[in-house]
């Protein structure tokens, strides 16, 4: 019966970098890895930016489709429906309408919301 080499934790330990051209091949190795995962971190925070930025377009052609006063009540019904995917968006919705109509009084409304938005910015 063959007997199976014993290996001590010596045996596995090397010297990786125990000459300058080792310390450069490692170099020449980890370098590009962490250019890539910035290029990607980067890519990804871009990418999440222009799809905040398509969504709130997306949600302000809803708003103004709802504010005209010439479409018709299907479309507007389609769009009152579409609002509910927009629930980042609730405050200003729950202010611009009230008991289910547009605010008639939007000098005021507009004014309060520039306000505390201003507040906002402040804090």
């Amino acid at each position: 019966m063959l007997e199976r080499p014993r290996f001590s934790p010596k045996d596995f330990q090397t010297d990786m970098l125990s000459s300058q051209q080792d310390m450069i091949a490692w170099g020449l190795l980890v370098l590009p890895l962490i250019v890539l995962a910035w290029a990607a971190i980067w890519f990804v925070m871009i990418q999440a930016e222009r799809n905040r930025y398509e969504r709130y377009k997306r949600f302000y052609a809803i708003m103004e489709q709802l504010s005209r006063s010439d479409g018709a009540t299907a479309d507007k019904m389609a769009a009152a429906y579409e609002l509910r995917n927009y629930r980042e968006y609730a405050p200003i919705i729950s202010k611009i309408f009230i008991d289910g109509k547009v605010r008639t009084d939007t000098g005021q409304a507009l004014d309060k919301q520039l306000r505390e938005t201003l507040d906002y910015i402040k804090h």
